[in-house]
């Protein structure tokens, strides 16, 4: 295989923005291949490019950048909290890689700013919005998409690649890659049952009818983006203010809300961490006072009244 060489530019010599994008596009490639060999999934690698490049195209070296061109270009950046912790951490292993690569002497990413943390409050869907979303008059496929997110608790990338092979009809269970490649198996309701047995055995349950970045017309699945911008825009015609991924909290709210344990509800989401699944959760005034019924009772003494002494 043939890795793209990278020109090495005199010190005297102010690169123009052409060379500037020729070497970037160079570092990119080369990075492509870090990622195909550590077996990062084609998604990961797709979004990594699709941040670098922007940069590119926003004026950033990568051979010359300083802390501070990144710090500048980031606070330029209209992105959530979230979004900043994310891309602060894809800019570190960038260019950790960079100085492994012998590319750079040293990191412009290894002392960003910290990002302050914003604490996300839950807003599960209602159960009764979910049968408004249903009862709505969206397609069946669409009620399908929004009952594998309630009842099964999946990720919108992950309806997107169901196969009716990956039903076990013996055991009742789903299998499904979740993020990192994890292959999990999950033990289908019986109120999701009913829908399975209508989707077909043979075939992708969603495939694409036209070509995506993945596979070509007709021989693959469509994307989670796909999912995504369906539901959302089901959930807006039906008058719901919420994200189609809310759909899978409402799967850990109304768990917990029946009795079903923390540590349950984890293992049903396949999160690693319990405070992943704590983000999912609201907590209602009764499930609380629910709580506090079941302490112990303490008596109270009798209040007596102080009777006054003559001294």
């Amino acid at each position: 295989m043939n890795r793209p060489a990278l020109a090495v530019v005199p010190d005297h010599h102010e690169p123009t923005p052409d060379e500037i994008l020729e070497g970037n596009e160079k570092v990119m490639t080369l990075f492509g291949y870090e990622g195909e060999a550590r077996g990062l999934a084609a998604r990961t690698i797709k979004e990594n490019s699709i941040f670098f490049r922007k940069m590119s195209r926003e004026g950033l070296d990568f051979m010359t950048c300083t802390r501070r061109d990144i710090v500048f270009w980031m606070a330029g950046q209209d992105w959530s909290n979230s979004t900043r912790v994310h891309r602060k951490a894809q800019l570190y292993g960038f260019y950790t890689w960079m100085q492994d690569e012998g590319l750079r002497l040293d990191n412009p990413a290894a002392k960003l700013p910290k990002v302050k943390a914003q604490k996300q409050k839950p807003n599960p869907v209602a159960a009764a919005d979910i049968q408004k979303l249903l009862d709505s008059g969206i397609y069946f496929r669409t009620q399908v998409m929004v009952c594998a997110h309630y009842y099964l608790g999946l990720r919108v990338s992950e309806i997107a690649a169901i196969h009716g092979e990956d039903i076990n009809w013996d055991t009742r269970t789903l299998r499904t890659i979740g993020k990192g490649r994890k292959e999990a198996y999950i033990p289908i309701p019986s109120q999701m049952w009913d829908v399975v047995t209508r989707m077909p055995r043979d075939a992708f349950w969603f495939p694409n009818r036209t070509p995506n970045r993945m596979f070509p017309a007709g021989e693959g699945h469509i994307t989670g983006n796909s999912i995504s911008g369906l539901l959302a825009e089901a959930m807006k015609r039906a008058g719901l203010k919420h994200r189609p991924h809310q759909l899978r909290a409402a799967t850990a709210t109304e768990m917990h809300r029946a009795g079903v344990s923390a540590f349950t509800i984890q293992e049903g989401m396949r999160h690693s961490l319990m405070q992943t699944t704590t983000v999912y959760l609201t907590i209602d005034p009764e499930q609380v006072r629910a709580g506090l019924e079941m302490l112990p009772t303490v008596t109270m003494p009798s209040r007596k009244r102080k009777v006054a002494q003559n001294v």
